[in-house]
């Protein structure tokens, strides 16, 4: 998130921007590794709130909140996106400036909305098919650290390591 004076990225301070940090760095290793239309722009931040709405949704549910949704069992997130996506992203809190514009216009596009279902849910599952076990986003740090750097969008912090 940008600090609104200075443009410098500051760490995530809602759950909910620790959720769309999370869902940004799930998302930026599945395009760096052989899905790069995933992280072409508009996708990139569209897929990354339906994603992001997905981790909210279950760190509200287990109580979790800032850096604890790394915890979220990507196998549950699976679950979520196909079967509960829009609801999840009807209810999430995403702010003007935090994934608000994008939402509204997940929203409006049936077709838009289910491209960017479909490639959180790819995300998910190439995270989920390169570990074994029972796999959370806390898992992956490893893999996040190692994955080439990119610039984070406006939308996104890239400086929160404890998510």
């Amino acid at each position: 998130m940008s600090d609104g004076m200075t443009g410098a990225l500051r760490p995530p301070r809602t759950t909910w921007e620790y959720a769309v940090s999370a869902a940004d760095r799930l998302l930026l290793w599945h395009a760096e590794n052989g899905h790069q239309d995933a992280g072409e722009e508009p996708l990139r931040l569209q897929t990354v709130v339906v994603l992001a709405a997905a981790i909210h949704w279950w760190a509200s549910d287990a109580q979790q909140d800032g850096p604890a949704v790394a915890s979220a069992p990507l196998t549950v997130l699976a679950g979520l996106l196909r079967e509960h996506a829009l609801q999840l992203l009807r209810e999430c809190p995403a702010p003007a400036g935090c994934g608000g514009e994008q939402r509204t216009r997940l929203l409006d596009s049936g077709e838009t909305f289910e491209h960017a279902r479909r490639t959180a849910l790819a995300t998910v599952q190439h995270h989920l098919d390169d570990a074994t076990g029972v796999i959370t986003i806390a898992d992956r740090r490893q893999i996040f650290h190692a994955a080439t750097p990119r610039a984070v969008s406006a939308l996104l912090t890239d400086e929160a390591e404890d998510y």
